[in-house]
């Protein structure tokens, strides 16, 4: 089954979350933790260098001169002249700089007596540096860290993605071997986890309306097909016993039992279109049918529509073309399908074609309204200069979805096209 590439699956979306954080979490972990080992070393230096610095002051304030530092890695420089090239190179640039790195790795604390002005007592610490002499070492042990911790959550991942998913494709897989035309009464939610019970619960309470559409569905088509019959059946005797009479008619009232006639042809076709469409697809074999006989005589019963327009009918059919499909539900499609290509072609050409199991209509009428394209084969969407009901191309549609023929519409304001493709035939 392809899969739609905007579509996610569940366990990869948990599993690359997870992962996701797990290095976020990691690496800001990392940083953190190197940041503040940087940081105590940095705080510790300087505060070893003001204890110092606060000796000496209290030295100055008691004694009147500056004794020596008590560290041989402190110096004490009277003056900014005093300070090596290196350093004032520095501060002359920056003279509130506090922490500077010297020439060959040495790194340097400064600290100014009265109130930043100097003397200045300097702390060379690079022989105590921890964290800058080791920082490869410690970004290693800290990846490594990170590597492992990573590791760990892409464990955990597939087990939670495993462990949060598995229930949605079990629940998937049922669902999926539901049948259309055999859905189960009771859908099992018996699970254990709360949202995929609701879930289970809600996929139920769906199956129980859909079987009660259906349900009430066939039960009115069938109905309606019923009380129908009878009533046709009532009509079309009366108008063939009238028929047999002709000569007793005037010719305006031969016209009117003919159209009768042929109303209830197409009524009683409907009903057992309505029918066939009411029950479930049979099993037994179907009879072979030929195809252009029907379409000439759908031809025939249509020519009324073409009355007084310039329009040629061009029929494309082999003689022996022999469809698998019942006559009355092949006469419906053929019915309306010419029938809707005569009623909206005023001039030009009706084509009927059919070739490598697909029949086309095709005319040079005016087209399907722009507006309505998308919904044409919805029952009750017509065009507004349309005298029907707006159910034709709805039966067309469901008989063609019954059957699994593929049905494509195309319409511009040149004409329109309208094939049924894969019927099933003989030869």
């Amino acid at each position: 089954m392809s899969q739609n590439p905007k579509t996610r699956s569940l366990r990869r979306l948990i599993i690359r979350n997870f992962m996701a954080f797990a290095v976020f979490s990691a690496v800001v972990f990392s940083a953190v933790n190197f940041l503040i080992t940087y940081v105590i070393e940095d705080k510790y230096f300087n505060l070893h260098l003001q204890s110092e610095a606060d000796y000496m002051s209290e030295h100055h304030a008691a004694q009147g001169s500056w004794p020596e530092p008590r560290f041989e890695y402190m110096s004490f420089y009277p003056s900014f002249e005093a300070l090596p090239p290196a350093i004032s190179a520095v501060l002359a640039a920056e003279p509130n700089r506090v922490e500077l790195a010297g020439t060959e790795g040495r790194h340097f604390h400064l600290h100014r007596f009265k109130d930043n002005q100097g003397p200045y007592l300097v702390s060379e610490v690079s022989d105590m540096l921890l964290v800058r002499s080791h920082t490869r070492f410690i970004l290693t042990i800290l990846s490594f860290i990170a590597v492992v911790v990573t590791m760990l959550a892409v464990f955990f991942a597939f087990k939670l993605a495993n462990r949060t998913a598995r229930p949605m494709s079990q629940l998937a897989a049922a669902v999926g071997r539901l049948k259309p035309n055999a859905l189960p009464e009771d859908f099992n939610v018996d699970q254990a986890e709360d949202e995929v019970r609701e879930l289970a619960a809600a996929i139920d309470q769906l199956i129980k309306r859909v079987n009660q559409f259906i349900r009430r569905e066939q039960h009115f088509t069938r109905d309606v097909s019923h009380e129908l019959r009878t009533p046709i059946s009532v009509i079309k005797s009366s108008a063939e016993v009238l028929l047999q009479h002709t000569e007793q008619l005037p010719r305006a009232h031969l016209t009117t039992l003919q159209q009768i006639d042929f109303a209830c042809v197409q009524m009683e076709q409907t009903v057992v279109t309505l029918l066939s469409l009411a029950r479930e697809k049979s099993q037994q074999p179907t009879p072979a049918i030929k195809l252009l006989p029907l379409v000439e005589k759908t031809v025939l019963q249509q020519g009324k529509l073409l009355h007084d327009k310039a329009v040629e009918v061009v029929i494309e059919v082999a003689e022996d073309e022999q469809l698998l499909m019942q006559e009355a539900e092949l006469l419906i499609l053929l019915s309306n399908l010419i029938g809707n290509a005569f009623q909206y072609t005023t001039q030009g050409t009706v084509r009927i074609r059919f070739q490598a199991n697909e029949l086309t209509v095709t005319d040079t009428g005016s087209g399907i309204e722009a507006a309505i394209q998308d919904q044409i084969t919805e029952t009750l969407t017509k065009g507004s200069d349309s005298p029907g009901f707006g159910i034709g191309l709805s039966l067309v549609s469901r008989l063609c979805e019954h059957h699994n023929l593929p049905l494509i519409i195309t319409s511009t304001d040149q004409g329109t096209t309208i094939s049924i493709q894969n019927f099933p035939t003989i030869g």
